[in-house]
């Protein structure tokens, strides 16, 4: 049975003067949502731990936060129907037992207070995960020990993949009884609907898929039984949330792998499902990799829309939109051109959860934009909760959620040194509190780290980071300084120039240029014998690279290979070369899906790749390499280099600290000034420290 069609679009009695489509109410099912702003299902990771999938306060603080600031609908991400589904490396939420229904009453009603709809995703993982968790010993004993899927067909998308186990008639009934089950505890627990995921390559979209189903039975074969299990669980769950709840479904548009389904096989089969089960909405999305689905930061905005058009043309329903949508000017203009009728904000409701509010409020200069640093996926792949690269209140919305700066009793002079990420973070929480805060940076510009890999191909959407730290320390009233450099020299100077009542002391790391690196523990023999720059010398033009030119990348992460690849179109050099002691180049890239993204880019340029090789020694224009799994093997490997760039290491600048020290100034250390790491750090650390002032 099939409902009216919902996607009647109910016009607001007072539009909003700059987005009144976004700001217009609309119908899903029986209820009116009163925008068409959504966060959609996301890693759901706010729970106690993987084996238990229970939801912590911590969940609840994390949905009403955005859903006070304007979100119409809410959907918890991916929640396990059946204890087969959990596995490595995400840790989420389950619904196979009554264990979390409470938990998700009180979610509901902290959502439900400030007029937001609020629906759950359920999801088999099927093969798309490691069983790793069921082998510890303190699990259940008769837990199962493989993954499953239709067929015997290895992931595709991981080296060393086990191969799942053909699920029997008798499990596939199971598995639709346990999505049945778990739609009803949604609904038990006060949400107002169910999502079922059928993409990115779960057991759902295994089902559909030619790639993974080579299945002769009624389950698999022919489109009609490829749809069978979609369609089954989609009527058993609307059995069990009844008339009312709203049910919708979650899809690719397209899986951008060989084989599998492309763009007309997913208008058939939403063509299908909606003739066939009483759904409320399609949620569009697209790509199996994970590449895609985490899309990286050169996409434009709305880069989906097409494919959402082409399925709009086939439904009667409410299409979901997403895909690197950041500002409420881009959503306005995707709802109007009618390529989606709600705008789903993931990643962007990660950095900024009162993205809502400002856009109601026309502050769209304010919105903290996801720069698709993927740092989210990257923490939540690792087994840990998810969190933003640049918005350290994620997950700590009970304690560091808006409205919870408080102002100061007692304003101080505070003085930052260094106007990277940690500074300026610091800076923007501690003028926002009411402190007289300057920021001394030593470049003519801030933004330190985040501005350099600015520098990097493909990569100027980080430079944000730094762009609206500044701008928002600013406007809560820091005072910013730059080309004012502070060292020994100048230190007492400046103190008495400011009269500071606390000094944090923000001045980053350096790369080191004499390839210093942990597998020696000191520089690289011969060093001064070769013209030699940082990567930050090189892609910011500071030093002159020409010739023969090696990169050499100890640090495993964006910057050698893309640097690389910068170079490889510099006027004056002949010929790229990229060296590591690793197995790969880029290796840390991995987690965050650039990978992917980075190696066409170093092949495209025919930049020349050397693995698992180390310096032997410097000798002038020639450098000797030796295997690391044959050290002592002959002959040595030798590469010619005109210049070399180091990728190697960085070290921390915090000498001012024990002088600030002996002056008995109030003094800390924040980000990489305390040891060299990454933005997500240098950005907690800064906010932290402008919380305690």
């Amino acid at each position: 049975m099939t409902s009216a069609p919902a996607s009647a679009l109910d016009a607001p009695d007072t539009p909003h003067p700059v987005y009144p489509r976004l700001f217009s109410p609309w119908k899903l099912r029986g209820h009116t949502v009163k925008n068409r702003i959504v966060f959609p299902p996301t890693c759901a990771t706010w729970v106690d731990n993987i084996a238990s999938g229970t939801f912590t306060d911590m969940a609840t603080a994390y949905y009403e936060e955005r859903a006070k600031h304007d979100v119409g609908l809410i959907v918890i991400g991916a929640t396990h129907v059946h204890p087969d589904s959990v596995g490595a490396p995400v840790m989420t939420a389950q619904l196979f037992n009554d264990n979390n229904i409470e938990p998700l009453r009180r979610i509901a009603d902290a959502v439900h207070r400030h007029g937001t709809k609020i629906g759950i995703q359920l999801v088999h993982v099927g093969m798309r995960s490691q069983p790793t968790p069921r082998l510890d010993p303190l699990w259940d004993e008769d837990a199962t020990w493989a993954t499953v899927s239709p067929s015997q067909v290895p992931l595709g998308e991981f080296p060393g993949s086990m191969t799942p186990k053909e699920l029997s008639e008798e499990e596939i009934l199971e598995l639709i009884a346990s999505f049945a089950a778990a739609a009803g505890r949604a609904v038990r627990g006060g949400l107002d609907g169910v999502e079922l995921h059928a993409s990115h390559g779960y057991l759902a979209w295994q089902f559909l898929s030619p790639l993974y189903n080579k299945r002769t039975d009624r389950w698999g074969g022919s489109h009609e039984n490829r749809l069978r299990f979609v369609v089954e669980c989609l009527r058993a769950m609307r059995e069990a949330i009844g008339p009312d709840a709203f049910l919708g479904y979650r899809i690719n548009s397209t899986s951008f792998w060989p084989g599998d389904l492309e763009l007309a096989d997913v208008q058939r089969i939403v063509a299908d499902i909606e003739a066939r089960t009483d759904i409320d909405y399609v949620n569009l999305s697209a790509g199996v990799h994970h590449a895609f689905i985490h899309t990286p930061m050169h996409y434009e905005a709305g880069w989906e829309r097409e494919y959402a058009r082409a399925v709009k043309e086939v439904s009667g329903k409410p299409v979901f939109l997403v895909g690197r949508v950041t500002t409420p000017e881009q959503a306005e203009e995707l709802l109007e051109s009618g390529d989606g009728d709600v705008i789903c904000l993931g990643r962007q409701m990660f950095a900024d959860p009162e993205w809502g509010t400002k856009a109601r409020e026309t502050r769209s200069e304010d919105i903290r934009r996801c720069v698709a640093a993927n740092y989210c996926w990257r923490s939540a792949s690792s087994g840990r909760r998810v969190q933003c690269v640049y918005n350290p209140t994620m997950g700590r919305e009970g304690k560091w959620g808006a409205g919870t700066l408080l102002q100061i009793e007692h304003k101080k002079r505070v003085l930052i040194i260094g106007g990277g990420p940690a500074g300026l973070e610091c800076a923007r929480v501690a003028a926002a509190r009411g402190h007289d805060v300057t920021v001394l940076e030593a470049e003519q510009r801030t933004g330190g780290h985040a501005r350099l890999h600015a520098l990097l191909p493909r990569r100027s959407e980080y430079g944000r980071i730094g762009t609206w730290l500044t701008e928002q320390a600013a406007k809560n009233g820091a005072k910013m300084i730059t080309g004012s450099p502070v060292d020994a020299d100048n230190l007492d100077a400046v103190i008495d120039a400011y009269r500071p009542d606390h000094v944090v002391v923000a001045t980053g790391s350096r790369p080191t240029s004499d390839g210093f690196q942990g597998w020696t523990g000191e520089p690289m023999p011969g060093v001064a014998t070769a013209h030699v720059l940082t990567w930050e010398d090189a892609v910011a033009g500071t030093g002159e690279a020409h010739g023969r030119v090696v990169v050499l990348d100890d640090l495993g992460d964006v910057t050698g290979p893309l640097t690389a690849v910068a170079l490889a179109d510099r006027p004056g050099v002949e010929r790229v070369s990229l060296v590591t002691r690793w197995p790969m180049i880029g290796m840390d890239t991995l987690a965050d899906v650039a990978f992917e993204w980075i190696m066409p880019q170093v092949y495209e340029k025919d930049i020349d790749i050397v693995v698992d090789h180390f310096v032997d020694t410097f000798d002038g224009t020639a450098i000797r390499l030796r295997n690391l799994h044959r050290p002592d093997a002959a002959p040595r490997r030798t590469i010619e280099a005109d210049t070399v760039v180091m990728a190697v290491s960085r070290l921390s600048v915090n000498g001012l600290l024990p002088l600030l020290r002996e002056r008995a100034v109030s003094a800390e250390a924040i980000g990489c000034a305390v040891a060299p790491r990454g933005t997500y750090e240098a950005v907690y650390e800064g906010h932290r420290a402008g919380r305690k002032i």
